[in-house]
């Protein structure tokens, strides 16, 4: 009986040391992959690890193959692939399914890029989902929260997200982040909302998207007769955090805190887990 209970537990760490970990972002510019890159290194897997970027300074020298062919070469016999992204519900998430085979073909909004190389991965590939309501987002949501000053967490909120070209797609992450923003509000015992950027979607419906942000600090503000706090969901820093999002709600009463949720280990504990089955 000893030696089955023993086997039991030997099995699960040897399939995980013969798995190995790939995880997948959308990548920038070195400052915005740096921060991934701290989040995975805090990563407990048993098995190879590495980080790939779809885009951005480091997509050719650390992309999917890339990712891929150091996996095998350290001994990889399956994969499973982690989409460190918001949402499910958007094209980068479908292109990774894309690349592990998992789809017959990239999803239209991004047929004519170069996504680099991605052959055939000749061992089984798994993808998991991105964070959508995983709990950890909302942990890290609100450790992001609790870094700010006492006055800041007395003010309404209003998470942004980068958010889908697709309405469909949108209303899936509108689900998902209304779930974490309704937590936030109840931790931080204030109104807590959640609107989309729209970044990459038409210019008339991004145009919509901000002027509905715009519309939604001024309620909240004149609720509370106070500014609102606004605050990114979105893995790293770049453009969109430090240029778009201040330009976009120029001249309203918010306090803007731009931090992203990376490389907090709340991130690296939802890697592990989904990784893992959970």
């Amino acid at each position: 009986m000893r030696s089955l209970f023993a086997l039991l537990l030997f099995v699960p760490a040897l399939l995980q040391a013969q798995t190995g970990l790939l995880v997948v972002a959308h990548g920038a510019d070195s400052g915005w992959n740096a921060r991934v890159l701290e989040t995975v290194a805090q990563v407990k897997w048993k098995g190879p690890v590495a980080t790939a970027f779809l885009m951005g300074s480091q997509a050719t020298t650390q992309g999917w193959s890339a990712g891929v062919d150091s996996l095998l070469a350290h001994g990889a016999r399956r994969l499973v692939v982690v989409p460190l992204m918001v949402s499910t519900y958007g094209g980068h998430v479908r292109q990774i399914q894309y690349y592990a085979g998992a789809r017959d073909s990239l999803p239209a909004s991004l047929m004519g890029h170069d996504h680099g190389s991605h052959e055939p991965v000749q061992v089984p590939v798994t993808v998991t989902s991105a964070l959508d309501d995983a709990p950890e987002l909302r942990a890290a949501l609100e450790a992001r929260w609790r870094e700010l000053d006492a006055a800041d967490r007395k003010r309404p909120i209003l998470l942004v997200a980068h958010g889908p070209n697709d309405p469909v797609d949108a209303g899936h992450w509108l689900a998902d982040l209304g779930t974490a923003s309704r937590q936030l509000g109840v931790s931080a015992q204030t109104d807590a909302r959640v609107m989309l950027l729209r970044d990459d979607a038409p210019a008339d419906v991004r145009a919509a998207a901000v002027a509905a942000m715009r519309d939604t600090v001024m309620a909240l503000s004149r609720r509370a007769s106070d500014s609102v706090v606004v605050m990114p969901v979105m893995i790293s820093s770049g453009t969109i955090t430090k240029v778009k999002i201040p330009r976009d709600l120029a001249g309203l009463p918010i306090r803007y805190h731009p931090r992203p949720l990376a490389p907090l280990p709340m991130l690296a504990r939802w890697v592990e887990r989904v990784a893992g089955g959970g």
